[in-house]
């Protein structure tokens, strides 16, 4: 039985995620900060399928809680970093960037620090992914840290990569680049092509599954994705000009 971790799965795509694989009868962990959320994901599923465990990844004693929770599930196999905050700040309030910072980043590290030493200290292949953005593809002047972070953690999951045949493992990683999606960080608001969260989940688990070392969910976004390399970058910065109008939307 595979034995799947879920990091920030109490609301949006990670809890659209971890639901498509408790589905499939698999062993599922779930973190989060808001333990009443976990557990009523675990009532909602076979009995012995889900283990909770409630933390804030921006916590120095987030590792220590990720490791009693693979000791719980003897085990894991595969983790998906969903934790993610987002936030538009173009009056760069700074502790909206700063928190940003701590959860897309620093959150980030601290637990793909601790599952790339499980793996390759036990020889294993484990598979490691994380909920980036197309965000990271080229920088939002609306919201920068957001942007930054999101690209640091494609980026690094590379370093991790490349760290993976240095140390002779065979570990997996996979860069999850989603679009818009009808989650609670977008509600109340409309952009264009915007994705329903059961679809991106869907989207999400089929790159897993097939190793994918990057994936942008959609095939909108994706061909997006890649008008956006070719834009040079002087173009992208004067287009910000376009953002004016609409700053209050975000």
């Amino acid at each position: 039985m595979q034995r799947i971790i879920v990091i920030g799965a109490t609301s949006g795509m990670g809890r659209a995620v971890a639901e498509i694989y408790i589905r499939r009868g698999c062993r599922v962990g779930i973190t989060g900060r808001r333990a009443g959320l976990l557990d009523e994901i675990a009532a909602e599923s076979p009995e012995g399928a889900v283990f909770t465990k409630a933390f804030d990844v921006t916590s120095d004693a987030a590792s220590d809680s990720l490791a009693e929770l693979v000791g719980e599930m003897g085990g894991v196999d595969l983790c998906l970093y969903s934790s993610g905050y987002g936030h538009t700040n173009t009056a760069l309030e700074p502790s909206l960037e700063l928190g940003q910072i701590d959860v897309n980043a620093k959150g980030f590290v601290r637990c793909a620090v601790w599952l790339f030493n499980y793996w390759a200290d036990r020889g294993q292949k484990g598979h490691l992914a994380v909920l980036s953005s197309v965000a990271s593809i080229l920088p939002l002047g609306v919201c920068p840290s957001y942007s930054a972070t999101k690209k640091f953690e494609a980026f690094y999951l590379e370093s991790l990569r490349q760290l993976a045949v240095i140390r002779g493992t065979g570990i997996r990683f996979t860069a999850i680049k989603p679009g818009f999606v009808d989650t609670d960080f977008i509600h109340g608001r409309h952009f264009p092509m915007t994705i329903r969260r059961e679809k991106a989940a869907r989207m999400i688990v089929k790159a897993v599954d097939r190793h994918k070392k990057t994936a942008v969910i959609d095939r909108r976004w994706a061909a997006l994705g890649v008008l956006m390399r070719l834009l040079p970058y002087p173009l992208w910065r004067w287009g910000g000009r376009f953002f004016r109008p609409y700053t209050d939307m975000f």
